[in-house]
């Protein structure tokens, strides 16, 4: 082969390494707008009024497209949370938590506990059994798929499906305002 040759083989096949290179790189772009979500990751904040919430009931909202639940506790519901020997987790080490929180309650105050509304293994919805309704156990939330339960702190009992307590959002509660998405 001359050197003349050899020149335009190299040249040849870096023409095209380098329309693999941008044919790749064009694919990769195409397909990551193809599957992110719309508007990209913004989240922007929500903000709840929870003055009409009575003690005992929850609402369920829609924030970032995940279900959160928000209960507000009362005497009796707080008085009847599981006892670190009942639960897998009682101390809530595993979980990714807001600070300033208290592990006990996990939440900003006693009285309300905010929480993703699916079982942390299969994403089911959940429903809550008072302490009153609740057959055997102390009440909590059961998730509709295979029936783990969770205490009224979010915190998985031991020997259920689920291996992790309920993840808890970012949020900030003002009186009786609740803001979803903030520090």
């Amino acid at each position: 082969m001359t050197t003349d040759n050899l020149r335009r083989l190299r040249l040849r096949v870096t023409l095209k390494l380098m329309i693999l290179a941008a044919v790749t790189v064009f694919l990769f772009l195409l397909l990551a707008a193809l599957f992110s979500r719309p508007g990209g990751n913004i989240v922007l904040p929500l903000e709840v009024d929870l003055s009409h919430i009575p003690a005992g009931s929850s609402e369920r909202v829609q924030w970032n497209g995940r279900r959160v639940l928000i209960l507000h506790r009362d005497r009796r519901m707080l008085d009847s949370l599981a006892g670190a020997e009942e639960l897998y987790d009682p101390a809530s080490r595993f979980d990714r938590k807001p600070q300033g929180w208290s592990v006990e309650h996990r939440g900003y105050v006693p009285e309300w506990l905010v929480v993703y509304a699916e079982s942390t293994d299969l994403g089911c919805d959940l429903d809550l059994v008072s302490p009153d309704e609740a057959m055997g156990w102390a009440g909590g939330l059961v998730d509709r798929c295979r029936g783990g339960r969770y205490d009224l702190a979010g915190r998985v009992y031991r020997g259920q499906p689920a291996m992790r307590n309920l993840e808890v959002p970012q949020y900030r509660l003002e009186g009786s305002r609740l803001t979803l998405g903030v520090h």
